[in-house]
């Protein structure tokens, strides 16, 4: 019995009162219990309502959140007729020692790319390849695709080239180098064929460098032989890409009119996120340097651009996805096509 009154619930060997305490404390858990529950939503809730509207602030892109391009392609999937994008293929030059940039020591071009989030709305492009750039955005005006056109502005993108630079100033956050791009400086370069990589209309130029660092190493004697200095863009021709439903994972097969671009940056011009890597991320994915060889024989693409790229480099493409497929569009009639499809 001794040993059955030492374990009961009730202290003996305390003070009278505070052993009235316990028991009242005992008897009224449930009221406790209450008061806590309160107390505590009065203090976390503000907390979780200042946590909520920061992210509110932030494009979560990449991390599960929502994200604005997702629904954009599902009204581009929705549309009635063929949809339109336009992208560019960011070639970056420059110096290996330049700007504390060590990843390239045979100081080729490397191309700025984006690889999708692992929660991308479409399962088969996941960690894919895509070149920067995005879907044409309202408006039904009909205009050239680098040259002068006329008709009724209805608002949104008008031509290939707003829809590039809008696209890339939203995935970039406005670097300089979009915003001073303009229609009349666009090199025509449509009609030149394959291996568009090495090929092009402009004149050589070469150029002598100054710099005491650049004399050092003899590859860079002549670094923009081919007349592509920075800041230079050229339209390379439009194509159908065309996605079967299983691949998209959608009731209905999806294509789309592509207008390609290529622009020609600095390494200095290069994206915070490429200069001083700290797990940044873009609209649905992170940036990406990738060489040649490395688009050629070891990325997986989004859209088709692994054909883009096959063409661009007149290289075989290794890793393609099953049911996208690329297609020529005809030049001179596709010029005279409202940009913007109706919804």
């Amino acid at each position: 019995m001794m040993g059955s009154d030492e374990s009961s619930s009730t202290p003996k060997r305390i003070n009278p009162l505070l052993q009235r305490a316990y028991v009242a404390f005992l008897t009224n858990r449930k009221c406790t219990f209450l008061v806590s529950f309160i107390l505590a939503t009065i203090f976390y809730t503000p907390i979780y309502i200042a946590s909520n509207n920061n992210n509110s602030n932030q494009k979560r892109y990449g991390l599960g959140g929502p994200s604005a391009s997702a629904s954009e392609l599902t009204a581009a999937l929705r549309r009635k007729s063929d949809g339109r994008a336009a992208v560019a293929i960011i070639r970056v030059v420059g110096l290996q020692t330049e700007h504390g940039i060590k990843s390239n020591p045979n100081n080729e071009v490397q191309y700025l790319v984006q690889f999708k989030s692992h929660d991308y709305p479409i399962k088969a492009f996941r960690g894919a390849v895509c070149l920067l750039g995005g879907n044409a955005s309202g408006g039904t005006k009909k205009k050239g695709l680098v040259g002068k056109g006329k008709g009724k502005d209805r608002g949104g993108d008008v031509t290939p080239l707003d829809t590039l630079k809008r696209e890339l100033n939203e995935e970039l956050l406005s670097p300089d180098w979009v915003n001073v791009i303009q229609e009349k400086n666009v090199i025509d370069d449509s009609k030149l064929g394959k291996t568009l990589y090495n090929t092009t209309s402009l004149p050589a130029a070469t150029v002598k460098n100054t710099d005491e660092s650049d004399n050092n190493n003899n590859n860079n004697l002549n670094k923009f032989e081919d007349g592509r200095f920075p800041g230079t863009i050229r339209y390379l021709g439009t194509t159908l890409h065309s996605h079967t439903a299983e691949l998209i994972d959608k009731p209905n097969p999806y294509a789309f009119y592509c207008a390609l671009y290529e622009i020609t940056i600095g390494i200095d011009q290069l994206p915070h996120a490429i200069l001083h890597p700290v797990g940044a991320t873009i609209q649905e994915g992170r940036l990406a340097l990738l060489t040649q060889d490395q688009l050629l024989t070891h990325a997986k693409y989004s859209w088709g651009y692994e054909y883009t790229m096959e063409t661009y480099f007149g290289k075989k493409s290794w890793n393609k996805q099953e049911g996208a497929s690329v297609s020529e569009v005809d030049e001179d009639i596709w010029k005279t096509t409202s940009w913007v499809p109706l919804t």
